[in-house]
């Protein structure tokens, strides 16, 4: 019964999951200004000049080219976990590597090939739970996910997964939310100041509350790395990330949000990269699966 129970419950949040993600994909419009229709050219772009420009974590002469070996990727076998509305299934796909995406939203699939197609790139982009991946074991040669996999209602099975599916010598690169934090400092001061936390709510539920998602896991440098480890992977490595906009806690909209924006500007990137390397709000890791490990665990 206990068994059963626990099953009905992980249903439940793996639906509940899907229709956050249906209804609230990742546009990175906060303020609703966003006026480009979805599924054109100039929507794509929009979105990616909000993602891309908000750290400089991200910048490079190729977006996200500090965290994607894109020049290793090119004919090689290539899976997203979580492609969303494609801007990372873009930056692979002109990397000339073989790329799989999947999504758990019909949203996420649609926009992602529809992004693809006007660009005359091409993925295999398919809706599917990344708690069960049905490809055969040592499928691919490198798998990325960037702030997906924390939200599933078990984080564990889709890294046990990604175990299974990686080559022997293959890598893993993600990245989850960061528990010591910034921007979980000011969830946390919410959650006080709300009675929250004086109402039974554990510190994880307090910091899932306030973030996007139905859910989210947050986790410390050595979680992640225990996490990784403990799903057969032999080397981790982890760094912390974040964006500028974490540095300065203020509404977007009105007067603060003028007033953030200008602090902002004035905020020199190196001096806001070594505050983010340290608190940061994204946890990013490398986890490598041994040469000489079976394909399966």
């Amino acid at each position: 019964m206990p068994e059963q129970t626990e099953a009905l419950l992980h249903d439940h949040l793996q639906t509940k999951n899907k229709d956050w993600w249906e209804t609230n994909p990742m546009s990175y419009d906060w303020h609703r200004t966003l006026l480009a229709p979805e599924g054109t050219r100039e929507f794509y772009d929009a979105i990616d000049r909000r993602f891309l420009m908000s750290s400089s974590f991200y910048r490079g002469k190729r977006p996200f080219e500090k965290w994607v070996p894109f020049d290793q990727l090119k004919g090689k076998r290539v899976l997203e976990i979580g492609c969303g509305l494609g801007t990372h299934a873009q930056l692979l796909s002109e990397a000339g590597c073989n790329l799989t995406c999947i999504d758990l939203t019909e949203k996420g699939v649609t926009n992602t090939r529809l992004r693809l197609e006007l660009r005359g790139l091409h993925a295999d982009v398919r809706q599917m739970d990344a708690e069960h991946m049905n490809f055969p074991d040592g499928e691919f040669d490198f798998v990325w996910s960037w702030g997906v996999i924390h939200h599933s209602a078990d984080t564990e099975r889709i890294v046990r997964n990604v175990f299974r599916v990686l080559k022997p010598g293959g890598e893993f690169r993600l990245m989850v939310y960061h528990r010591r934090s910034l921007s979980g400092l000011y969830c946390m001061a919410r959650g006080l100041f709300t009675g929250k936390l004086f109402k039974g709510m554990s510190v994880q539920q307090v910091l899932s509350l306030y973030t996007d998602g139905y859910l989210a896991r947050f986790y410390t440098r050595r979680e992640l790395r225990e996490l990784l480890m403990r799903c057969g992977f032999f080397q981790v490595e982890t760094r912390v990330l974040g964006q500028k906009s974490e540095l300065v806690p203020l509404p977007g909209k009105g007067v603060t949000g003028r007033v953030k924006h200008a602090l902002l500007e004035v905020l020199p990137d190196g001096l806001a990269e070594r505050a983010l390397s340290v608190a940061g709000y994204f946890l990013f890791a490398i986890a490598r699966k041994n040469v000489s490990e079976p394909l399966g665990l």
